[in-house]
């Protein structure tokens, strides 16, 4: 975890809030988890709300930020205004497109590309 004043300068350069799209698992569950550590409130996205509240809660829980979530499907062609409706009056700064889906099924949650932070 980032010093209090690191985490300030942190959010000084990408405003309050960040929106990581694909947040529900892996790359982009880790990389919420790890803005939320350098003191940036959340706008999480996802197709699986179930995994996305779960993400939110453990990153307000750890963190004491804010999380707010928004189960949707980037291919939707309302997404954009949908992501524009939830983040309007927001400080947004970053936004970070972990959006992936694996064509591959696993066998086992030990993959070596499966990431839940703790």
């Amino acid at each position: 975890m980032m010093s209090p004043e690191a985490t300030n300068s942190f959010r000084q350069r990408y405003g309050r809030w960040a929106v990581v799209a694909g947040a529900s698992e892996g790359v982009g569950a880790c990389a919420a988890d790890e803005l939320a550590a350098n003191g940036l409130d959340l706008v999480l996205t996802a197709r699986n709300r179930a995994l996305l509240e779960e993400v939110a809660v453990g990153v307000r829980k750890r963190h004491g930020v804010e999380a707010t979530t928004l189960a949707l499907d980037l291919t939707a062609p309302d997404a954009a205004d949908q992501i524009l409706a939830v983040t309007d009056g927001l400080e947004v700064g970053l936004l970070l497109y972990c959006r992936a889906q694996c064509t591959t099924p696993t066998s086992s949650s030990s993959s070596p590309w499966s990431c839940r932070c703790e």
